[in-house]
């Protein structure tokens, strides 16, 4: 069930990504200054400890502050030329791509129960739960709740009004 959700979720991400143009990965390609600034400032992050996540920044200080990976591979990126890599960590993976040179946060899959979103959304909570935490601002297909702020879409896979994966996503700009 598992892969058929990162491979439905992938699909998704190689759609929206196969409308943007290639050039900066699509990253503030038509956003002035203060228009980036503001997303930035409301998208969601995620939190591991002390360390903050952000969809779309550099992944080189995160990387660090987060120690070794558990386990890192490769694989073929949805609509760019190139590869994306995967860190697996305890309880989520973190992916990134290539962006004019640098490395930077693409997603953030969560994969126990054993972290939760900064709002306290983890595996196993009821969707009731999710949204008294994020509110009534989503969209709803097949028990994916996705929500949307700045650069950022966050998203609830459940199963019987049960959150079963939590991702991240970078939104690129059109």
């Amino acid at each position: 069930m598992r892969k058929f959700r990162m491979c439905a979720a992938a699909a998704g991400l190689c759609i929206l990504m196969a409308a943007v143009p290639m050039t900066s990965y699509g990253f503030s390609l038509f956003r002035s200054n203060s228009e980036t600034e503001a997303a930035e400032e409301t998208a969601y992050e995620f939190k591991k400890g002390d360390t903050v996540i952000s969809m779309g920044a550099e992944a080189a200080p995160v990387l660090t502050a987060l120690g070794t990976a558990k386990d890192t591979f490769e694989q073929d990126s949805c609509a760019y030329q190139g590869k994306s890599i995967v860190y697996l960590y305890d309880g989520f993976e973190m992916s990134t791509s290539k962006v004019d040179g640098k490395e930077c946060i693409e997603s953030v899959y969560v994969t126990g129960n054993q972290v939760s979103t900064p709002e306290g959304i983890k595996i196993g909570s009821g969707i009731e739960d999710v949204k008294k935490a994020y509110g009534t601002d989503y969209e709803e297909s097949f028990g994916v709740y996705r929500y949307t702020a700045g650069n950022t879409e966050l998203s609830f896979y459940t199963t019987n009004n049960v959150v079963d994966a939590i991702e991240y996503l970078v939104i690129v700009a059109q």
